[in-house]
């Protein structure tokens, strides 16, 4: 069984290039399955997958070494579908996971799993984090991002698209300089070629599947890190009598954006995922990217539905309040009516793995 384990921190593309490798893995008929993580039980990346008619299973409520036994479980229902390859998208602000997922799963289920670690990281902001020139997140979640980095098998910097080819080759004197001997692919995920590139790495198997040395990690910062960050997940419906709804949700999603940029919190990410007249989008904001979203759903409908997932560096209740504050002006400005269906907002508890496995 290939499992693709997929870490990385908030807003560094991981999904994107999971549904673009499952893509080309099913152009070559090779079968697969997706599980989606997060701390909260409504995500966007689930949503996205399913919409791509990409079989997945999801670990709610808790990160993958937290809730170990449902990982294992979800592994074995889509095996159960034929899955040939599964990719696992850990939690991004998830780290320690040689010692709590891989060497587990080898340990209890010998010869069975040919398993390799990707950890994604948005090109700008390793260059950022080596450089040491912009703080942009707290001491405590800066610590998490770095463990991440140090137990990859596989580094991908990601969203070189967004750098200039001068910026990307100075990038690259830093990047390989930082971690010597480390295998690590530079990949725009919205490239057939530089994905391709990256499934054929992880086919090839030549990371050996032994047990990993176990992280030397601070299980108090690292929680401290995790609690620095709110989490606020929210389902709503947007319903407008002049069959605008699509165009209202778009203005709610910058206006939201607008309202966490403009207090100068570190965004995680910001994930939007829209359903309006049998029309779905993915739309994200990430710590360096501030760019308003013009409207892709140009339907005329009178009813728009709206899943927010917003991983911010503030206090859940500023969080609440900044999001609550974007739908009460687009409410009086455009006259229509927002439903809320389901919403939590939360900082993530202390970690605590399942299983702790030293090689």
């Amino acid at each position: 069984m290939k499992l693709f384990l997929t870490g990385g921190f908030l807003g560094s593309g991981k999904t994107t290039a999971i549904q673009h490798a499952v893509e080309y893995l099913h152009r070559q008929h090779i079968k697969c399955g997706v599980i989606t993580n997060d701390q909260g039980d409504q995500q966007v990346d689930t949503a996205f997958i399913k919409s791509n008619h990409i079989p997945v299973g999801e670990v709610a409520n808790s990160c993958f070494c937290c809730n170990y036994p449902a990982l294992e479980k979800n592994i074995q229902a889509l095996q159960g579908e034929k899955a040939e390859v599964i990719f696992a998208e850990s939690v991004g602000s998830c780290a320690d996971l040689a010692a709590t997922i891989i060497n587990p799963l080898i340990s209890f289920n010998p010869g069975v799993y040919n398993i390799v670690l990707s950890v994604f990281a948005d090109v700008r902001l390793l260059v950022m984090y080596l450089q040491n020139n912009q703080q942009l997140f707290f001491e405590d979640v800066t610590y998490i991002y770095q463990k991440q980095l140090e137990e990859a098998d596989i580094i991908i910097v990601n969203k070189i698209d967004l750098v200039t080819t001068e910026q990307l080759a100075a990038a690259k004197k830093l990047i390989d300089s930082a971690w010597p001997g480390k295998k690590i692919l530079y990949q725009n995920s919205l490239s057939a070629g530089n994905v391709q590139t990256w499934v054929n790495t992880l086919l090839a198997g030549d990371v050996n599947n032994d047990l990993r040395p176990a992280l030397i990690i601070d299980y108090d910062k690292y929680g401290s890190g995790e609690a620095e960050l709110s989490w606020l997940d929210e389902l709503i419906s947007v319903s407008s009598n002049d069959s605008n709804a699509a165009e209202i949700t778009y203005r709610l999603i910058n206006e939201i954006q607008r309202r966490v940029t403009g207090a100068n919190y570190a965004t995680g990410h910001l994930k939007f995922f829209i359903d309006a007249g049998g029309q779905q989008q993915k739309i994200s904001f990430t710590a360096i990217n501030n760019n308003i979203h013009a409207a892709s759903i140009n339907v005329k409908t009178g009813v728009a539905n709206l899943l927010i997932n917003a991983r911010v560096q503030v206090a859940p209740d500023i969080l609440k309040q900044l999001v609550d504050g974007a739908i009460e002006t687009v409410k009086q400005q455009f006259g229509c009516i927002v439903t809320t269906h389901k919403t939590a907002c939360f900082a993530p508890g202390y970690p605590k793995p399942t299983h702790r496995v030293l090689a």
